[in-house]
């Protein structure tokens, strides 16, 4: 019997033979053909199984672990979740048309990224999430929740929630959740080994006659704009710092303000101001939907081997689910997907000569170069591999 592992347990194989991967992968491509009605009657169940939660008393458990992710709103995800579980359900039912369902598991896949973490999944899955749930129960559909339904659910990797290159089902989303935790509380330090290099700076700063007659400087020019409890944030930058916006503008008192606090935590390597206390840039480790950022601020003199927690990177990087590369195991892969584009070339010309059965893999396995031994599992192999992603 075969399992995979999802966020809080093992699924395991029915009697059928069939896992929910492979329940969901049938799902997939559902739109050309009919719905099943194993699908219908099992949406409740598989989708229950697939977060981890019984179907006795869902609602408490899923509460309890809504109220423990960082920036999840609780309130707004259990009405999503409530909709899935309760509502969509006899919405499949009623309707029974593949277009209905195939954009119900897109929902449940947003509602899944959000139960697994909020940073997985471009932002925000609640938005995609709320979204789809608005056009699932409408009878003339937006087109592109037809096209967003597609590009989540067309191409699952059977069992593992592979979505193209990304992933939908993370390997570890605990590590990502307690990432997000880390940062939600600003402790960015876990992936710092040399601290007292922060410390050093931050002290030298907060002892800085410059710094401090600047500040004062900018309090009295901006009296309403920086007598405030909350954190005065500088303008942040965006990913890769391609895309500036309009960047400093003079036209109106709260954007001139912006300029000049923006040119004074440039000057000082800082985030923000809590008050009088100056809030310096940390390096930081982030995870996103697209990759893992790591950021080293300005002013640490950076020694790659000593000064970050590779172990700890390496962690949350390898959270989403990741193959091993190098340079034996990327070429092997190459040189297999090298062959399996021959093999499918050879398959075609072998049929249009007429070769059937053992005539037609000893045909291929002579052209490819390969030992023919009457044994044509690989051969086999590679036509059946030739018409699967190759993305595992």
């Amino acid at each position: 019997m075969n399992s995979f592992k999802t966020d809080n347990n093992w699924i395991l194989n029915d009697k059928s033979g069939l896992s929910l991967g492979t329940e969901f992968g049938l799902v997939c491509g559902i739109c050309a053909g009919h719905v099943k009605a194993t699908m219908i009657v099992d949406f409740k169940k598989r989708w229950l199984k697939q977060f981890g939660i019984p179907s006795t008393n869902w609602r408490k458990i899923a509460q309890k672990h809504l109220n423990d992710l960082p920036f999840a709103e609780p309130s707004a995800i259990m009405a999503l979740l409530t909709t899935l579980f309760d509502k969509v359900p006899q919405l499949i039912k009623d309707r029974q048309d593949p277009k209905t369902l195939q954009i119900a598991e897109a929902f449940a896949w947003c509602c899944y990224s959000i139960w697994q973490c909020g940073s997985a999944f471009p932002s925000f899955p609640e938005n995609y999430a709320e979204y789809l749930c608005s056009e699932l129960f409408k009878m003339d559909r937006q087109p592109e929740a037809d096209l967003i339904a597609g590009m989540l659910v067309a191409d699952i990797k059977v069992g593992r929630g592979q979505c193209g290159f990304n992933k939908l089902i993370l390997a570890d989303p605990q590590a990502v959740r307690d990432s997000e935790r880390r940062i939600h509380e600003g402790q960015f330090e876990f992936y710092l080994n040399a601290q007292e290099k922060y410390d050093e700076y931050l002290c030298y700063l907060q002892e800085q006659p410059e710094f401090k007659a600047e500040w004062a400087a900018i309090k009295t020019a901006f009296p309403k704009q920086t007598n405030k409890p909350d954190i005065l944030h500088r303008t942040l930058l965006q990913e890769r710092n391609w895309e500036r916006g309009p960047g400093a503008q003079f036209d109106t008192l709260p954007s001139r303000f912006q300029s000049v606090f923006d040119l004074f935590c440039w000057k000082y390597f800082l985030w923000g101001m809590r008050g009088d206390e100056p809030l310096l840039m940390k390096p930081s480790v982030v995870f996103t939907p697209l990759g893992t950022s790591i950021f080293i601020p300005g002013y640490l003199s950076f020694d790659a081997k000593r000064d970050l927690n590779f172990s700890a990177i390496n962690k949350i990087h390898k959270a989403r689910g990741i193959r091993r590369q190098g340079t034996g195991f990327s070429e092997s892969r190459q040189k297999f997907i090298s062959m399996e584009k021959r093999a499918k070339a050879l398959n075609a010309e072998a049929l249009r000569l007429g070769f059937r059965g053992d005539d037609r893999y000893q045909f291929i396995t002579e052209k490819l170069g390969l030992a023919s031994t009457g044994d044509y599992r690989q051969i086999r192999k590679l036509l059946q591999k030739s018409n699967k992603s190759k993305i595992d």
